[in-house]
């Protein structure tokens, strides 16, 4: 320790060379300084502790940020309020106050409440932080209060006070105890019954599908028949349903999807165009010869007699032959009988 000196000022502090401690002309003082060197590489001049105390305690004055939390704290105070009544409105302020002022005495900052950054004002605005709490905590309505207001511990009260009157009368003549009045007893409200959830399933439904059927024209079958060349196949086919179920009873349904599981076959007829060929004349009742020498084997359908030529009957030829028609011309007209050339003679 070096021998302090006689006038106040700044001067090194005897317990930390690195900064500067404030002689008061008596004694070493609380406060401290660091070094701080100008330009020059001199020391600068320092502030007297009277200056720094009246720098530290200026007016106060809230900032941006004290009204807002300030607005913070007052709605949920109201909040508090409608449950407790004004003790839990002085609660929830007081735990904003106690907030601000120990966070000014830790960090020695203005905190949101904009304090002076001293011990003293944390310390204050703490300590009645503190007192408005204690005031909430009493004013605040308590359990028991709450009962007896609203008509518990009746029993309790005519108990006591039933026992009280026994003891003071216990020389005397039985006196009749007091009979509670019945509370009246709320009508219990109806339990309104809950109404159940609907519930999703999904439902996958087989069904059939019917086959298709076409037709065509078959030259090489005769009319009137018709071959089924391909058999029809009926397909199938899986629908997919989204069933909505409530208490077990379908309420609702929605279409989602259709699967053809098996395509159907479509039945392919073939109808005959033919036409068969016509049936085959019927052969010829064999006639009597005659003198003549016979019949003509070139017609058919009557005998036409060999001769030197052979006319028809009731025509304009002079015979020496005639025949009676009709007569088919199975080959030659050698008596040139079919004129008309269609196969029939004298008809």
């Amino acid at each position: 320790m070096t021998t302090p000196p006689a006038a106040p000022g700044w001067y090194a502090d005897p317990n930390d060379p690195r900064q500067q401690r404030w002689w008061d002309g008596t004694r070493w003082t609380e406060f401290t300084t660091a070094w701080a060197q100008n330009s020059n590489t001199e020391f600068a001049p320092l502030p007297t502790p009277d200056a720094r105390r009246a720098r530290t305690t200026k007016r106060w004055r809230p900032s941006l940020t004290t009204w807002i939390v300030a607005a913070i704290a007052v709605l949920l105070a109201l909040i508090g309020a409608t449950r407790t009544g004004f003790g839990g409105f002085l609660v929830v302020l007081a735990l904003f106050g106690i907030g601000a002022g120990i966070y000014t005495l830790a960090t020695r900052r203005a905190g949101w409440l904009n304090l002076p950054r001293t011990k003293g004002a944390g310390g204050a605005a703490l300590g009645i932080s503190v007192a408005v709490l204690l005031l909430g905590a009493l004013v605040a309505p308590r359990p028991v209060a709450t009962e007896l207001a609203s008509g518990q511990g009746d029993d309790t009260t005519l108990s006591a006070e039933s026992g009280t009157s026994q003891n003071s009368e216990s020389t005397s003549a039985p006196a009749s105890k007091p009979t509670a009045t019945p509370k009246p007893t709320a009508t219990p409200k109806p339990t309104p019954t809950p109404k159940a959830a609907p519930s999703l399933v999904m439902v996958d439904v087989p069904e059939a599908i019917a086959h298709g059927s076409s037709t065509y024209e078959d030259p090489t079958v005769d009319v009137g028949t018709n071959i089924v060349v391909t058999a029809g196949v009926p397909g199938e086919m899986v629908t997919r349903w989204e069933l909505t179920v409530v208490d077990g009873v379908e309420t609702a349904r929605r279409l989602v999807s259709e699967t053809i599981t098996v395509a159907p076959i479509d039945e392919v007829t073939a109808i005959g165009t033919r036409q068969p060929p016509p049936p085959p004349a019927p052969e010829p009742e064999p006639e009597a010869a005659v003198p003549g020498g016979g019949c003509d084997p070139n017609y058919a359908g009557a005998c036409v007699p060999i001769d030197s030529d052979v006319d028809c009957a009731g025509g304009s030829g002079n015979g020496p032959s005639y025949v009676q028609g009709p007569v088919q011309v199975i080959g030659t007209d050698i008596y040139d009988l079919d004129r008309d050339g269609d196969g029939i003679a004298c008809d």
